[in-house]
C-alpha cells in the first residue's frame, strides 16, 4: 500500500467522524460512513470530494435525523481503510489510535491532525483575548495518540484530561 498525505487526512477524518461497520452479520461486506452536523453541508461535500478523488468510488450524501452523512457501501473503500490501520466497529471499544505509518513523515502527521481538527477540534476564547485549541475524543487512546502527534509536530500541548478525553493547549 502506498501511503500519501491524502490518505493521512482521510484517516484523520475517519478517526473523528467516520465509522466502518459490517453491513450484515456473518457477511464480509463493510460500509464507510462519515457523519457531520446538519449545518455542515459544505464540509460534508468537501469530505465527499476528498474520498471520491482518492478512492475513485462514489459516496452518497444523505440527511439523517441528527445530521448529514457521506456513505459508501462498497467494501473496497473500507478494506483499503482497514489496510491503512483503521478497525471496523466501535472506536472506543477498539481503542483506536493514529496508525504508526502516519508518524513516519511530518507531512502525514500534519494532514492527519488537520482531518482530526476538522472533525473533533475547536478554537475558543479561554481568557478574554487568549484563544485555546482543543480536541475532544471519546477514547483515551485516541487522545494520547493525537497528543503525541501534536508534540511531534513541535507544539507543546499542556495536558490530557482523562475525564473528558481532551487535549488543551
Amino acid at each position: 500500500m502506498k501511503y500519501t498525505e491524502e490518505l493521512a487526512e482521510i484517516i484523520g477524518i475517519m478517526l473523528g467522524d467516520g465509522c466502518l461497520y459490517k453491513a450484515k452479520k456473518g457477511d464480509n461486506t463493510y460500509s464507510t460512513i462519515i457523519t457531520s452536523g446538519k449545518n455542515e453541508r459544505h464540509w460534508i461535500n468537501y469530505v465527499k470530494n476528498q474520498f471520491e478523488n482518492y478512492f475513485k468510488q462514489s459516496f452518497k450524501i444523505s440527511e439523517i435525523k441528527y445530521g448529514i452523512q457521506a456513505r459508501n457501501h462498497l467494501g473496497i473503500v473500507a478494506k483499503h481503510l482497514m489496510e491503512a490501520g483503521l478497525h471496523h466497529g466501535n472506536k472506543i471499544n477498539n481503542k483506536v489510535e493514529i496508525p504508526q505509518w502516519i508518524f513516519q513523515k511530518k507531512e502525514f502527521l500534519l494532514k492527519a491532525v488537520q482531518g482530526l481538527f476538522d472533525t473533533d477540534g475547536c478554537v475558543y476564547n479561554k481568557y478574554s483575548n487568549y484563544a485555546q485549541i482543543e480536541f475532544k475524543f471519546g477514547c483515551f487512546e485516541t487522545t494520547s495518540s493525537v497528543h503525541k502527534a501534536v508534540k511531534d509536530l513541535g507544539f507543546s500541548p499542556t495536558k490530557i484530561q482523562k475525564q473528558i478525553h481532551s487535549i488543551t493547549g
